[in-house]
């Protein structure tokens, strides 16, 4: 069991985990850390004018907009989305992250775990 608040727990620069990533944060507010051995939650911030490139990876992700709007681009297929949108990404399939706005935006993403954590970059799909 936990409880906790946002505020309490520290920002990660995603930079340090994907090269060309430029001010988005997350916090991993459930974690293994936690107990959780099959999802974790995180927050993310997206600083304006914010990126993270096309990427992809082996868990799944579900994503529910809070604030600010979001360019997404997944598997060459692009929306803006704002609050109360979200999306899903299934395994390996490429996704890229762009805030254009001059507000700083916010999303609650779920993933699963999986024996390969890592984040692949990819070139430009379609």
């Amino acid at each position: 069991m936990k409880f906790g608040s946002s505020s309490e727990v520290p920002a990660q620069d995603v930079s340090q985990l994907l090269p060309g990533t430029r001010g988005v944060y997350v916090q991993w507010l459930v974690s293994r850390a936690d107990g959780s051995e099959k999802i974790a939650l995180r927050r993310f911030l997206v600083k304006p004018h914010a990126i993270m490139p096309y990427h992809k990876h082996k868990y799944v992700e579900a994503v529910f907009m809070l604030r600010g709007r979001l360019k997404v681009n997944i598997n060459g297929i692009e929306r803006v989305l704002g609050p109360g949108d979200f999306f899903y990404t299934g395994p390996y399939e490429p996704h890229s992250i762009e805030n254009p706005s001059d507000e700083e935006a916010e999303f609650i993403c779920a993933i699963s775990y999986e024996d390969d954590m890592s984040l692949q970059p990819v070139e430009r799909g379609p």
